[in-house]
């Protein structure tokens, strides 16, 4: 899994608005934008943080999806998925 580009994402949803805006309204076109791999595809789609936290990525950035929302990841559901490793 490439932790630096899900990092850059991350990065990339809390300091460009407009992408962020992308993100929010057509998640699938905005990860389009960038080289994921389909693994990191269907990890972000699903919001599966606690996959992404598993694989390196940091969870205070990760946080930051939860900060805005984006792939349904409200705070609560946030907190159980990197607790607990299970996407619900």
């Amino acid at each position: 899994m490439n932790v630096y580009l899900i990092h850059t994402l991350c990065r990339r949803i809390l300091h460009d608005k407009d992408f962020r805006k992308l993100v929010l309204m057509s998640p699938e076109t905005a990860l389009d934008t960038m080289p994921f791999s389909e693994e990191e595809r269907a990890a972000l789609l699903s919001g599966d943080v606690g996959r992404l936290n598993r694989a390196g990525a940091s969870g205070f950035l990760l946080l930051i999806l939860s900060r805005f929302e984006v792939f349904g990841l409200a705070l609560p559901i946030f907190n159980r998925r990197m607790r607990t490793g299970a996407p619900d």
